[in-house]
Order: C-alpha cells, then structure tokens, then sequence
C-alpha cells in the first residue's frame, strides 16, 4: 500500500516495526557518520544536492515537525497539520554553514525524546488522524511508518554522499 504522504511503498522499512526503526536509526546514522571529516560532511555530491550535514539539518528540522504532528493529533484529533518546505528550512536555517556533530546531537535527542512519546500513546491516540493541506486525511500511525522510511532513505543518502 502506498503512504499517502510519499505517494509510493515504503519498500526499504519493508515489515520491520515501526518503533523498532525509529529506535534504531539514530545509532545507524552515528556509524555512518563515525570517521568522516567536516569537510567531508560538508561536501556536495552533486549540484543541487544535500551534504551530509545538509542532511543532518534536514532530519533535525523533520523530527520537530513530525514530533510536533504526532503530539498535535495525540492531543487534539482531527486538527489541522501543519506544512512545511524542506527546501526552505534547509537554505534559510543555513544548514550548510552548520556543525554536522551538533546537528546530529540536536536529532538524536528529539529523537529519544519523540519515540518515548509515542510509546505512550494509547491506540486510540496512535489511529487518531488530522487533515494535511498537501497530503490529505494522515493518522499517527501512517506518520510513524513514513517517518521510519524517511530515515532510511536519509540513511542511504548520507552513506553514498561520503562514499563519493
């Protein structure tokens, strides 16, 4: 089944959990990251593409927002969701210009933050959905399960961005 939020199947979580991943992904993102220089983070593997530290500002800003989407509709179902451009956030907040250490630290403990969160969630909380304005009708769990293959994804990115 496709998510509605990236329009395809979330191929690489593939039936993995959820919670497990989104557990997990911040010791992933800390291997890949182990030996490489700040230059190398900061390094472009292509015009119009993210460096690793770009990317690391990216999830930074991801796990406010979908932190913020989950406690919003745990707390007051069927509000509104709030859009953001990703774009925007990563040029205007000066990702480029910031320290990948730091960036990934800030991530890491929204992160723990976040998933100890949703671990208290009742089902109802977890089934509990709102209306994006780009998106649609998105429950907790469609958004956990996204934000779960969004890490992957960032992983995969991160990983050739220092390979190349």
């Amino acid at each position: 089944m496709a998510c509605p939020m990236c329009r395809t199947p979330h191929h690489r979580l593939g039936r993995r959990n959820p919670m497990s991943a989104l557990a997990a992904a911040p010791s992933a993102f800390r291997r890949a990251l182990a030996r490489a220089s700040r230059r190398r983070l900061a390094r472009r593997p292509a015009r119009r593409e993210w460096s690793a530290t770009e990317v690391l500002g990216h999830l930074l800003d991801a796990e406010v927002t979908l932190g913020f989407r989950i406690r919003k509709l745990a707390a007051e179902p069927g509000g509104t969701i709030v859009a953001w451009d990703q774009e925007k956030w990563t040029a205007g907040l000066r990702h480029q210009r910031g320290d990948a250490r730091t960036l990934f630290a800030g991530y890491a403990a929204l992160r723990a933050a976040n998933v100890e969160q949703v671990r208290r969630l009742s089902p109802a909380q977890r089934a509990a959905g709102g209306r994006h304005p780009e998106y649609g009708r998105l429950r907790v769990r469609e958004m956990l399960e996204h934000w779960a293959e969004h890490d992957l994804v960032h992983l995969a990115q991160i990983r050739a961005a220092l390979a190349g």
